[in-house]
């Protein structure tokens, strides 16, 4: 007799879930994949560093998917682009953008954690502030760069100047001013959200606009040294 109750159809995976996963290959740095309406793959981009021959890091892109997911790619899918430097590894090929945002009551201090994808990685940056003295828009802010620094891997010389919100006409807007030092020299970075219901998520997407402005230059100065070499 046969079972009432028939086995459920295994749920592909997502572009999102296959891309994650490709980024845990070694010297890929970015990876990109298209779904077809079935949710088959139909192409996937690959930006790896040029230290690996590219038939290896196909055959790891073969591998790994049918291993994690049980899906099969045909290599012919598969188109690469190889960075012969190491510096452009570190500069996500898409835009940053905000995954989420938690504010977290901690007894005499709020916590307000930022979660920003991309480059097919996901960062955390936090920042906290006094629940006696709430600075909602600067905590948010100065978690917002935590969380860019994180995705990068290195440390960024900016500096938070100011966020206000302004009204034009019927409409609020968060307006976000930061400092960057780029070679020897101070550039402002201007970024603007309009304003929502919750304040730290618009002051989190106007630091993001501004730091997406020149996010090619942060990432691709070299870090500065504080200490003399012996």
């Amino acid at each position: 007799m046969e079972s009432a109750f028939s086995s459920p159809t295994p749920t592909k995976p997502s572009a999102a879930d296959l891309e994650l996963t490709l980024a845990q290959i070694r010297d890929v740095f970015a990876a990109c994949v298209v779904l077809d309406q079935n949710r088959d793959v139909s192409e996937i981009h690959i930006v790896a560093s040029a230290g690996r021959k590219p038939k290896q890091i196909i055959r790891d892109v073969e591998t790994l998917l049918f291993v994690k997911h049980r899906v099969k790619v045909d290599y012919r899918k598969i188109s690469m682009v190889l960075l012969p430097d190491e510096k452009l590894l570190k500069i996500p090929l898409a835009r940053p953008e905000i995954r989420g945002i938690v504010e977290d009551n901690l007894g005499s201090e709020k916590r307000i954690r930022v979660e920003i994808r991309g480059a097919s990685k996901v960062a955390i940056g936090e920042a906290r502030e006094g629940i006696d003295n709430p600075m909602t828009f600067q905590t948010s802010a100065k978690a917002t760069i935590n969380a860019i620094e994180k995705l990068l891997g290195q440390h960024i010389d900016v500096r938070l100047d100011n966020v206000t919100a302004l009204r034009l006409g019927v409409r609020e807007v968060v307006l976000v001013v930061l400092t960057s030092l780029l070679e020897d020299r101070e550039e402002t970075l201007v970024g603007a959200s309009l304003a929502g219901t919750r304040p730290a998520e618009s002051a989190a997407r106007a630091t993001l606009d501004a730091l997406n402005r020149r996010i090619y230059n942060l990432t691709s100065q070299a870090p500065r040294q504080t200490e003399q070499d012996d």
